[in-house]
């Protein structure tokens, strides 16, 4: 009796129709077992119900094929149906992992360096998955409480780009938030303001970057956190001691006794040395930390493996960015259409939508839209996710920048403006006007004044 056999036996013997819509045909080996998938599949589609063995027995021409039926109808098992399949998951997994690893070994691991050995590796947990529904049970309905426990109410957090928006508009740990914008319009500096904001609420915050490295995002992190002009930092020009004393206190806080250590230097004259001292005499706190992941190649394996990799690092991982979803790839094997395939970016964003369930994690990411402000790419990219909005502003002509939302999932769609400094990137905390609002208003009185004096 093979776990195969055992599993059909219970499924048409009971008509377990929930099972079998958990049953996927290449779960079982080729062959027989397949081909009668396939007729019981049909029997499903064309009548709404699980086939009898009886039914089948007159739906089969093929003698093999009904031999095989026979062989499954005389089965005996008391195993229920969806165990069985827990079993056969579990043996297909086993058996998908060993016959990519045995490829990996016959053809790259001798040739490959260090970081292509680990992303192979990282490529083969998340073709598995594809294949394998891993996916948790629901609890049973009576069991499922209506409201949210204080402990999981305490993890939900606001974007903390307008402190008016966030009183009514906080996001849970399982939430996919997205935000969009043309290219160079904001799209990283809005991130950096998000990840920060969740840093200072004293959770730690991974920043996954693909076209910055990991300098210029801290840079950028570091100028919205101390008000310093970026310009001046990223010079290194028209810094003043002020401005020294603010980054350096900063960029001390980051570490264990980096506080300590910092009265003992000018930083005017000797932040490279404070910088060097306080890395080789201080290490990074565990909790309330800024980790920031540089990779030009990001693939959503690696996020994935990263991601579970510093859960446990930092138990109080609150949020995870990803700048920018068009540009993650779901695997290192090249499309058929490019870099930029609809379908791949769909299922990035699915992925990040179960990366964010599964780890219990507020995931954000950002978005490249077309000049009309819509979706680029794919517009199916939304569909997995909680919210989303796209950014738009004025340059420096305004003091503010917007953002339009444009699907909310668990509560009223409606977007916000918030305050801007130019100079140091810095959003919010307060509310802005709109200007196009204001604009509007401006006609409204000029057609109201025009009609009085006539």
């Amino acid at each position: 009796m093979t776990v195969e056999s055992a599993l059909l036996k219970q499924l048409l013997s009971h008509g377990d129709f929930d099972t079998w819509n958990r049953l996927k045909q290449h779960y079982l080996p080729e062959g027989d077992y397949q081909k009668l998938w396939k007729v019981v599949d049909k029997h499903v589609h064309k009548f709404q119900a699980m086939p009898s063995f009886e039914d089948l027995h007159y739906e089969v021409r093929s003698p093999e094929l009904e031999e095989k039926i026979y062989a499954i109808e005389a089965v005996e098992t008391e195993v229920p149906a969806y165990e069985l399949l827990e079993y056969l998951k579990d043996q297909f997994a086993q058996s998908e992992i060993l016959t990519k690893i045995e490829t990996y070994l016959d053809d790259t691991i001798a040739i490959a360096d260090a970081k292509e050995n680990i992303d192979y590796l990282q490529e083969i947990v998340v073709q598995v998955q594809d294949r394998v529904d891993t996916a948790k049970d629901n609890d049973p309905i009576d069991e499922v409480e209506l409201f949210d426990s204080e402990e999981d109410l305490a993890k939900r957090m606001g974007l903390g780009l307008n402190q008016d928006y966030d009183i009514s508009y906080t996001f849970s740990p399982k939430d996919l938030v997205i935000v969009g914008a043309q290219r160079g319009h904001g799209k990283t500096f809005t991130c950096c303001n998000i990840a920060l904001n969740a840093h200072v609420r004293g959770r730690t915050s991974l920043y996954f970057t693909i076209e910055m490295d990991s300098r210029q995002i801290l840079q950028r992190m570091a100028a919205i956190a101390c008000e310093v002009p970026l310009k001046k930092i990223i010079s290194r020009e028209g810094l003043y001691q002020k401005d020294y004393n603010k980054l350096g206190e900063w960029w001390a806080n980051r570490f264990e006794g980096g506080k300590e250590l910092l009265s003992q230097y000018n930083l005017f004259d000797d932040f490279d040395k404070f910088h060097f001292d306080l890395t080789k005499s201080c290490k990074l706190k565990e909790e309330a930390q800024l980790d920031i992941h540089y990779d030009p190649g990001l693939t959503l394996a690696k996020v994935i493996a990263i991601v579970r990799q510093k859960k446990i690092e930092y138990p109080d991982l609150g949020l995870v960015v990803v700048d920018y979803l068009n540009q993650v790839r779901r695997h290192n094997a090249p499309s058929r259409s490019g870099q930029y395939e609809w379908a791949e970016q769909i299922e990035i964003s699915k992925g990040l939508k179960s990366l964010a369930q599964d780890q219990e994690v507020l995931v954000v990411s950002a978005f490249q839209t077309n000049p009309a402000g819509e979706v680029r790419f794919s517009k199916g990219i939304e569909d997995a996710v909680d919210a989303s909005y796209v950014i738009e502003h004025w340059g420096r002509a305004e003091d503010c920048i917007a953002f339009r939302c444009k699907k909310m999932r668990s509560n009223e769609q409606r977007g916000f403006v918030s305050q801007i400094d130019w100079d140091t990137l810095k959003i919010g905390p307060h509310t802005a006007q709109d200007p196009d609002e204001r604009e509007e208003m401006r006609e409204k009185m000029q057609t109201t004044e025009t009609y009085d004096d006539l």
